[in-house]
């Protein structure tokens, strides 16, 4: 049996070197403005525009995407069905059916925003100081929180209460249906901006909501299935070309300035 190996090895080589480009579906998360996000169906964001430079610089590789609620976006790549997803922080300790990950695209902050009113008592301890509120957050995203904010919840000291996006978030937020809402620092600050733009939340509205804490800074990543017995035959060379371009992309700045791009 061990001549079998080499062949086998010699067979995907020989798959990869004569093969036309391949082309990768990337899952995206539909609802993460600014980083990913549909648009009138366009398919836009920070994270968009990184991954189509790297498409128009790997060579053998042509990447596509198609954007899902995370929760579905998850559920395929957990059943093995899609290779890859973007934006995953690292969860290596309970997402057991994803690996690997890619080398760390960019960072991302996760604040709590609450109405001044729930801010009138201080509330700079998390979660200790969220005991007894209600806090949204979107749906899917259950590595926000932490280990002790989800005790919490259990516990039922803290009421969770969950929506798609962040903007139905903000404006259960604003009508006092919750007291205050978990989510990315930046998806807040630019949905703010685009639901005052579009008449979804008044001047004073959008005062009245305060960003409490931030509660955490992670890393993220283009994750990928686990469970694909093999299908993606590609996927070790796919990792490897798409970490190299990722790298140069850091290294010469040029994901930062696409991220500025989106604040000018």
């Amino acid at each position: 049996m061990k001549w079998l190996i080499p062949i086998i090895a010699i067979v995907l080589i020989s798959r990869l070197s004569f093969a036309e480009e391949i082309e990768v579906n990337i899952m995206v998360n539909d609802s993460h403005p600014p980083y990913v996000y549909t648009d009138e169906g366009d398919i836009k964001g920070i994270y968009i525009e990184v991954l189509k430079r790297v498409s128009q610089r790997m060579s053998g590789y042509t990447l596509t995407f198609t954007p899902a609620p995370w929760l579905r976006v998850k559920k395929l790549i957990q059943v093995g069905t899609a290779l890859a997803f973007v934006p995953p922080y690292y969860h290596g300790h309970d997402w057991l059916y994803v690996w690997p990950y890619s080398i760390s695209i960019m960072d991302e902050s996760v604040v709590v925003v609450c109405r001044k009113d729930i801010l009138k008592t201080a509330r700079p301890n998390w979660p200790e100081d969220y005991v007894g509120l209600i806090v949204a957050n979107n749906s899917g995203y259950d590595g926000f929180g932490g280990a002790t904010f989800r005790k919490f919840v259990k516990e039922g000291t803290i009421t969770l209460a969950e929506a798609k996006t962040t903007q139905q978030n903000l404006l259960r937020l604003v009508r006092k249906r919750v007291d205050c809402y978990m989510g990315n620092q930046i998806s807040v600050q630019w949905r703010l901006k685009t639901m005052l733009n579009s008449g979804d939340l008044t001047v004073a509205e959008k005062e009245s909501i305060v960003e409490a804490v931030i509660i955490s800074t992670d890393a993220v990543y283009m994750g990928f299935t686990d469970r694909d017995n093999g299908r993606f035959y590609y996927k070790r060379d796919f990792v490897q070309k798409f970490n190299n371009e990722i790298y140069k992309m850091k290294k010469h700045g040029e994901i930062i300035q696409i991220y500025k791009e989106y604040f000018k």
